[in-house]
């Protein structure tokens, strides 16, 4: 079951750094929001909408709801196998479609060209240059552009920012896939940065305090963008299950009404407007990239893209890799990503903070020595059920 998030004002995703009256005063939003934030408020909205009559806190003691959507301590039999940002569309023939973005694959750079010709696209692939010594564990390899393993770092600077589209993203994990401009779009097409300048007040007199100016960065989409969630329910409470109920069950079980229909909400801090949209993908198309077939990957290795963040226990790997997989022999990861959260209390005003973890950014890519046609659609020892660790298949 789609729904498309759209924001109707500036969001405000908040980051796990310190931000205290008197102590430290900017705070920046994150972008996108991660998979605790949008399955939160999703929770909320299906909870608001299962009986209109009870508040909030009598709805998470109804155990009929707990045991779909969950409440403080579980999940339920929610899952939700898509988080991406997406935007709306009009097709030549008037109709509205979404088409999804992605974040943009670590392993793509772009470099020099030739003899101070522009610069080109590059991908990184696993090499073992004659000559070159490493620390790395034994079967790990260094990742060099493709066909320069013999010449100069390329810095820092290299990496591309931003998002590919559906096509873009399909380009990107195949060797041979062509790339133009029109698949890339950068940041500043998508959305900007507004600044919003505050001082703290008394609660009792309501007057100002000195010294407790504020300033928050939040973030404006541009129109038409906003971010597409497929929520879907398991047919049983085990945490493990991927055998999922139709579209039509699931909305049947919420009590929500069939696509099309949408909903006012809220999202994000300071609990911003925003409408949801119950999506049909019969008659507004979403173009997601599709998947690498084995005819694609037919001769090739295969690589694995996250297209959403994922938490390991190890790092920057799983406890344990697919059987069929084995280890990678390399990996294109940007760095770490905190994500934490904040649990709320129904019953009041409070609550507390959730644990923050290390997370393997959105984007990073996988390099394995090996073929597989065996299905795989997340790779994530937490949070699997919210949407971590969505992935790709391509080829190298």
């Amino acid at each position: 079951m789609y729904l498309f998030i759209e924001p109707h004002e500036t969001l405000l995703f908040r980051s796990g750094r310190p931000f205290d009256a008197g102590e430290v005063g900017f705070a920046e939003s994150l972008f996108p929001p991660t998979p605790e934030t949008l399955q939160g408020s999703l929770r909320e909205l299906i909870a608001r909408h299962w009986d209109q009559r009870k508040s909030l806190p009598e709805l998470l003691r109804d155990p009929a709801l707990t045991a779909l959507i969950g409440n403080q301590t579980g999940y339920g039999r929610l899952r939700i196998r898509l988080i991406a940002l997406a935007r709306r569309q009009r097709a030549p023939n008037g109709a509205q479609r979404f088409e999804l973005l992605y974040p943009m694959p670590a392993h793509l750079l772009r470099g020099p060209g030739p003899q101070g010709q522009p610069t080109r696209l590059l991908r990184l692939k696993p090499a073992s240059p004659a000559g070159v010594s490493t620390n790395l564990p034994q079967g790990l390899q260094l990742l060099y552009p493709q066909g320069q393993e013999q010449e100069q770092p390329l810095g820092k600077s290299s990496r591309l920012r931003g998002w590919l589209t559906a096509p873009g993203l399909e380009a990107a994990l195949r060797p041979d896939g062509q790339l133009t401009d029109a698949m890339f779009v950068p940041a500043s097409e998508i959305y900007e940065e507004e600044p919003r300048t505050g001082i703290a007040r008394q609660e009792r007199t309501r007057t100002t305090e000195e010294g407790m100016l504020y300033t928050i960065y939040a973030v404006r989409l541009r129109p038409g963008y906003g971010f597409m969630v497929n929520l879907r329910l398991a047919q049983t409470a085990d945490p493990l299950s991927d055998q999922l109920l139709p579209d039509e069950q699931t909305a049947s079980l919420l009590r929500l009404p069939l696509p099309p229909a949408h909903f006012a909400h809220t999202l994000g801090g300071e609990s911003r407007p925003v409408t949801v949209w119950l999506i049909d993908p019969q008659a507004t198309p979403v173009r997601a990239a599709a998947p690498q077939t084995p005819d694609h990957l037919s001769g090739q290795r295969l690589l694995l893209y996250l297209a959403t963040p994922a938490i390991f226990g190890k790092g920057w790997q799983p406890e344990r890799w697919p059987a069929d997989l084995g280890a990678p022999i390399a990996a294109a990861i940007g760095g770490y990503q905190w994500i934490g959260g904040w649990q709320m209390n129904p019953s009041h005003h409070g609550g507390q903070s959730k644990m923050a973890r290390r997370c393997v950014p959105a984007g990073s890519v996988y390099f394995f020595d090996k073929k597989t046609d065996g299905d795989l659609y997340q790779l994530t020892d937490i949070g699997k059920e919210r949407g971590y660790g969505t992935i790709l298949k391509g080829a190298w």
